[in-house]
């Protein structure tokens, strides 16, 4: 459905789901009866805009999805009542704990800052020199339901995610931050701003062949980037920038997910929600008959496996995967 408050007719509805006729007719009225549309005849059938005196008026576009799901669950024969019970079961849920596995700290504060901030994630980060000097993990990340590393660290990934018994998740680059990356190093020479030396060692690794020279807050002077150069900026750099610095001409990529990455996280986010629905309260425990078969509850991936998308060649600092070794 576009973003006009105007829905196709029933025939066009049926022949797009797949469904019945007077199913999606069904459908239309179970929404009028919810006062989601109203029914013209000869004319139509309209989305109600809400608080909205003009009855043509178009819905916000999110607005337009969920009137698009009702509909496609009406089409199955579920009721709107049902329909909302099931997102309901979909959506809420506790905060899940997500360890982000990573070497430097710039890229470890992108991973935990994406992860809380547009997925819901509460996200602890793991420095790698943690694993490999047995060190004491944070209580936060014992406690997490799935690790998320980069393509750089799949092995030390798994080891974490086997300690854990947790499944793993290695991120990919979202292809159209890596073609902005590349355009704008394609311009010239980049001054490339971040926190952690560790970080400023990798960059000519990740963009071989070109003129990336590394800024590391703390340790080098900004006052050394020329006027007109091409800045870009960690994010967690960013956010430590003298105000109005550069009059704000500084190059900083928040969201650098790919569309495969977020589906896999989401989907996750969805399966634990339904898994803790699924779960019985202590009471339903309590009142079980004995020697009744318990409720199993299979995990998305074997505990250690890594859940992976697909490498991007020549990508950036992150999100990409290599070869697993053989085991």
């Amino acid at each position: 459905m576009n973003r006009r408050s105007r829905l196709v007719s029933a025939r066009k509805m049926s022949r797009h789901l797949h469904a019945d006729q007077r199913a999606v007719l069904g459908a239309y009225h179970q929404l009028a009866a919810a006062e989601l549309v109203s029914l013209r005849p000869r004319s139509g059938v309209f989305v109600h805009a809400e608080r909205s005196s003009s009855m043509d008026a178009p819905l916000p576009e999110v607005a337009s999805w969920v009137v698009d799901v009702l509909l496609r669950g009406m089409s199955l024969g579920m009721t709107y009542s049902e329909s909302c019970r099931q997102a309901r079961l979909c959506l809420d849920g506790r905060r899940i704990g997500v360890v982000c596995l990573e070497c430097d700290g710039d890229q470890m504060y992108a991973l935990c800052r994406q992860l809380r901030d547009d997925y819901g994630f509460e996200s602890t980060g793991v420095d790698i020199n943690m694993l490999s000097q047995n060190e004491r993990l944070p209580r936060k990340a014992t406690g997490a339901e799935l690790v998320v590393t980069t393509r750089f660290h799949v092995a030390e990934g798994q080891q974490l995610g086997r300690r854990l018994g947790r499944p793993v998740l290695v991120a990919t680059l979202d292809p159209v931050f890596v073609s902005k990356i590349r355009r704008m190093l394609a311009q010239g020479p980049v001054w490339w701003v971040c926190t952690d030396a560790r970080f400023a060692s990798k960059l000519s690794r990740m963009w071989p062949e070109s003129s990336v020279t590394p800024v590391v807050l703390g340790r080098d002077s900004l006052d050394t980037i020329p006027a007109e150069a091409i800045v870009y900026a960690t994010r967690a750099a960013s956010e430590r920038l003298p105000p109005c610095w550069r009059a704000g001409r500084v190059v900083t990529v928040p969201q650098v997910f790919s569309p495969e990455t977020a589906r896999r996280l989401l989907a996750f986010q969805v399966g634990r929600n339904l898994q803790t629905a699924a779960a019985p309260t202590p009471l339903a425990r309590s009142a079980a008959v004995p020697g009744s078969a318990a409720l199993q509850l299979v995990p998305d991936r074997p505990a250690g496996h890594a859940v992976t998308g697909r490498a991007l060649p020549g990508d950036s600092a992150s999100m990409g995967r290599p070869r697993t070794p053989s085991r």
